[in-house]
């Protein structure tokens, strides 16, 4: 969403432009909407060139290389390709998806290319934002399979690796507080149970709407984990990774590819933004 909203908030400024010189504007609104970027090609097509001043696009292409949309999230590369654009600027609001459909005077879709290095999603995964999110999952999936609530471990050190064919490794601590009747009571602090974990799955597109993990193994503090544990945890993830839950608001996405090797991870997919009465 945060990068349609930028893409979307540079096609806008066009319209004060006439469409003269559509390429430049559109590239100069993106540019200023994020932290850097380290190459940008634009290419609108339109006939004709006033037309976009109605908020009709014939079609857009957009690639950028080096793009850091926030402090903790860059982008290798993006290709975006779309097909016939039709807004109602004078209701174009981005504030939300629901907002944003109701601009739509047909449904907006394209075609997007994604690449994520490793070390860019590392340094995702640092983000106090995603790590908070990746918590509450972890949360849910302990009181899952627990059947308690009174289990609780904090996620840390979270590292990503990324292996050829398709494969990831993962590794974390997990550490637990023990109750207050544990307390050491000559120190007066409580202690804490560590536990270390190493992950390697699969990955596999479903139906080009799900993210699967598959093919688990594990080991937790240098012990293998059980195979009915980590095919829990990998079911419970990719429960998680199905893009089907995205049509409730509006949204159709499909994965057309989706490749992994030592140092990146390549996505292609296609993207549908259905309208909305006003």
């Amino acid at each position: 969403m945060e990068v349609l909203t930028i893409v979307l908030s540079g096609l806008l400024s066009l319209a004060s432009s006439g469409g003269i010189i559509a390429d430049s504007v559109a590239a100069s609104r993106i540019r200023s909407q994020i932290i850097s970027l380290e190459e940008q090609k634009i290419r609108i097509d339109n006939s004709p060139n006033y037309a976009v001043a109605g908020g009709k696009l014939q079609k857009v292409r957009i690639a950028t290389r080096g793009s850091k949309i926030k402090p903790d999230l860059r982008i290798e590369a993006l290709e975006l390709e779309t097909d016939r654009v039709d807004l109602n600027l004078k209701r174009l609001n981005l504030d939300s998806i629901d907002e944003l459909r109701r601009s739509l005077n047909r449904p907006f879709q394209g075609a997007v290319r994604l690449v994520l290095t490793e070390v860019d999603l590392n340094r995702a995964l640092k983000s106090p934002l995603i790590l908070d999110r990746i918590q509450k999952i972890l949360n849910r999936l302990i009181i899952s399979k627990a059947g308690s609530t009174n289990i609780a471990y904090k996620l840390l050190d979270l590292k990503l690796e990324l292996r050829p064919q398709n494969r990831l490794g993962v590794k974390f601590k997990l550490s637990r507080s023990r109750s207050a009747f544990e307390t050491d009571r000559h120190s007066g602090t409580s202690r804490s149970r560590e536990l270390v974990m190493e992950l390697e799955l699969g990955v596999r597109v479903v139906n080009g709407k799900t993210i699967a993990l598959i093919e688990p193994q594990g080991t937790v503090n240098g012990r293998p984990m059980s195979p009915r544990l980590l095919n829990g945890f990998a079911i419970g993830i990719s429960d998680r990774l199905d893009l089907g839950s995205l049509s409730r608001d509006g949204i159709l996405a499909r994965i057309l590819q989706l490749e992994i090797d030592e140092d990146k991870v390549e996505l292609a997919s296609f993207f549908k933004l259905e309208t909305k009465n006003p």
